[in-house]
């Protein structure tokens, strides 16, 4: 994960002394991340797991980049990213829970595709055998920890730049 300025850690430092993280938030906001929390996959202790989730997002990246840019793009919630992000990880039993917030999170993802007019460009049923590139090489197994680290700064940038117009968007309302 990269580092922090010294200028953001000190700003982060100030809002925490008052932020109280019981109080209700806005409901005009929606909390959810453009794409996974980095910080979310770069905690996990499994490395296997991990590299599995980083994984699926590579598979899926240029659609869930596409995403962000549909008209029916909504923000996913941290439990929806990891449902997507573990669909080759956790076995997928048709009926269970698990299986039913994938698949609406799946759905969300063709929504976005079929209203961009690009059916047929991604097949969720075939990603198994899908080629995992990053900057258009192929990635061993496990995953180089250098190209983690540019994964996480892509993922940790998006981010950034969806929250910053989230914010925009939020004061020019």
């Amino acid at each position: 994960v990269p580092r922090s300025l010294p200028e953001w850690m000190r700003a982060s430092r100030d809002i925490g002394q008052s932020f109280d993280q019981n109080s209700r938030s806005n409901p005009k906001v929606n909390r959810g991340y453009a794409l996974p929390d980095p910080g979310f996959i770069a905690t996990m202790t499994n490395s296997a797991i991990r590299d599995a989730y980083i994984t699926v997002y590579l598979k899926l990246r240029h659609a869930l980049h596409y995403r962000i840019s549909s008209p029916m793009f909504e923000p996913l919630s941290p439990t929806s990213w990891r449902d997507l992000l573990g669909i080759d990880s956790f076995g997928n039993k048709p009926d269970s829970y698990v299986a039913k917030r994938r698949n609406d999170v799946q759905t969300k993802l063709m929504d976005c595709i079929k209203a961009g007019k690009l059916e047929g460009t991604i097949d969720l049923s075939k990603m198994g055998t899908a080629t995992v590139l990053w900057r258009d090489q192929p990635l061993p197994n496990p995953l180089p920890e250098h190209v983690i680290s540019e994964i996480f700064w892509e993922l940790f940038e998006i981010n950034f730049r969806y929250e910053l117009v989230a914010l925009d968007r939020l004061c020019y309302q």
